[in-house]
């Protein structure tokens, strides 16, 4: 059995190489594991131990990246077929220690003493470096070290036509498996039994792993990031859940929500206020404008609606790919500008006594327009025999 290798891994390290001249680094250090397996295209289970680090090398100036793994994976990387010709693979035997001379060795062979050099922290980005590392980094090179999120966030946030299709089915597993679990909820079951039988939905469904699934019963004033607990569903309890699966390397991130028992008329204005007010905003996004701009005509909504906002999370979006939430941020003081292929999460939430309404809805930036990868969410809240 072998492992096929993105065949858009080669164009995203040539977008790399020319972000990195742009800047003038001579290497960059990927140590994250999204960053590694998004320009490296190398697959493995490893990461959940720590004793053996990898790295990935991106030199400019041989405009090579040199992929540092252990020896115990070299028949994994045999496995793969499709790597593109500016990869290199180098092995190490040994643990952490072995891994930072190993990877000295590799930087002293590919850049030249004093150069620039970059490691993959920053923003959204905090990598998984040692502190040797930093060491051969820094002093024992003569050389500054960089934060390279910004590079880094400048090629993988607008997305190839593989991680589009990706997204949109592991968004289409997501809300499938959620309303697929619906059907099994009663009065009396806890949060983890929901959560329980919601895995057993995605997993048949697909997902290859589940790292993000809060679920939560109750009227307001939600954890939301709280694990699942042992409280029971109630009568007139919402059903609130955010869903990240993972489905051929893309997360899906998607809320949606459900009322146990009758909707009365009065939460079926709201749910569907805030529905018109998510698909509104998730529709108006278009490339060129600032992610201000999206937030400004959101607030501008609201205010009209006058609707309480819940503002803690400081921002009614995100982008999205192999990480749950990735830049740009849907925020009011947010610069970022929008362009073709990013993918934007809208999630504004409402809380009043009655009940917490929150949908989220996930586009891609096309141009002037934006075309929906969800499903978009029900025309009517859900409801939830009681029994």
């Amino acid at each position: 059995m072998t492992i096929q290798v993105s065949k858009f891994v080669g164009s995203r390290l040539d977008d790399l190489f020319a972000r990195m001249r742009e800047a003038s680094l001579d290497a960059l250090v990927l140590t994250d594991r999204e960053n590694f397996e998004y320009f490296s295209g190398f697959r493995t289970l490893f990461w959940a131990s720590k004793s053996r680090p990898f790295y990935a090398i991106a030199c400019s100036r041989e405009r090579l990246l040199h992929v540092l793994v252990s020896a115990v994976e070299r028949r994994t990387a045999e496995a793969h077929q499709g790597f593109p010709q500016q990869i290199q693979f180098h092995y190490y035997d040994g643990l952490v220690p072995e891994s930072v001379s190993a990877l000295s060795k590799v930087l002293n062979g590919g850049v030249n003493r004093n150069a620039a050099i970059a490691i993959d922290y920053g923003m959204d980005m905090f990598g998984r470096g040692v502190h040797g590392l930093h060491k051969i980094l820094g002093s024992e090179r003569g050389s500054a070290t960089v934060d390279a999120a910004d590079i880094i966030w400048d090629v993988r946030m607008v997305k190839d036509e593989e991680e589009i299709a990706h997204k949109r089915q592991a968004l289409k597993v997501a809300t499938d498996s959620f309303f697929a679990a619906l059907r099994h909820l009663r009065i009396g079951d806890t949060e983890e039994q929901f959560a329980a039988i919601l895995r057993s939905e995605l997993i048949q469904r697909g997902a290859s792993a589940i790292p993000w699934l809060p679920v939560r019963f109750g009227l307001k004033d939600m954890a939301y990031s709280m694990p699942p607990t042992q409280r029971r569903l109630e009568h007139d309890d919402y059903i609130w859940v955010d869903i990240g699966c993972v489905v051929n390397g893309s997360i899906s991130d998607i809320n949606r929500i459900a009322k146990a028992g009758h909707v009365s008329d009065r939460e079926q204005s709201m749910y569907g206020t805030v529905r018109k007010l998510t698909l509104e905003t998730a529709g108006s996004i278009k490339a060129g404008e600032q992610c201000s701009d999206i937030y400004r005509r959101f607030r501008q909504q609201v205010d009209r609606e006058n609707i309480p906002f819940y503002s803690a999370a400081s921002r009614i979006g995100h982008g999205s790919g192999v990480d749950l939430t990735e830049p740009p941020s849907v925020a009011e003081a947010s610069s970022e500008i929008l362009r073709d292929g990013m993918i934007i999460h809208i999630e504004p939430k409402i809380e009043v006594d009655y009940g917490v309404f929150q949908l989220e809805e996930v586009v891609l930036v096309k141009g002037s327009e934006a075309e929906f990868l969800s499903e978009i969410a029900p025309e009517k809240l859900p409801e939830i025999p009681l029994a």
